[in-house]
């Protein structure tokens, strides 16, 4: 019987001084959340102008979307290096950043592939005008 207490008394224990380790961003002092916000959007921007300025010439859509990517990947170096120096568990600073990369990643492809349907679509229907008015000559 003394056993079982002093385990239970010891798995308490341990998972309160646990739960006193653990820091979340929600944690971090207000100026620290706006700065990560602020880090947040600043990569959200580069994603967009990104995806803006591209060259969309090329054949290979994935190669486009890899360089927004990697052009852009400076700004979740920068907040993994924040949201560590504040001491947020370090699970949720590598989870934090590959979430925002695999949605970015997603959106990203999501926005090429349409842009280049579209493209494909604008030449079929050049194409198309073109052979019309050969016809009609």
């Amino acid at each position: 019987m003394k056993k079982i207490l002093v385990s239970a008394l010891l798995i308490t224990a341990s998972s309160v001084v646990f739960a006193q380790e653990y820091v979340t961003p929600a944690d971090m002092p207000e100026q620290a959340q706006t700065k990560m916000y602020s880090i947040l959007t600043d990569y959200n921007k580069c994603m967009m102008q990104g995806h803006l300025t591209s060259n969309y010439q090329g054949n290979n859509p994935q190669e486009a979307a890899q360089n927004i990517l990697q052009s852009c990947e400076t700004h979740l170096d920068e907040l993994k290096t924040h949201l560590s120096s504040n001491d947020v568990e370090t699970s949720l600073v590598e989870g934090m950043a590959k979430s925002m990369r695999s949605k970015a990643a997603r959106q990203l492809m999501t926005k090429t592939m349409n842009n280049y349907a579209a493209q494909a679509s604008a030449m079929a229907n050049a194409e198309k005008l073109k052979q019309q008015s050969e016809n009609q000559e």
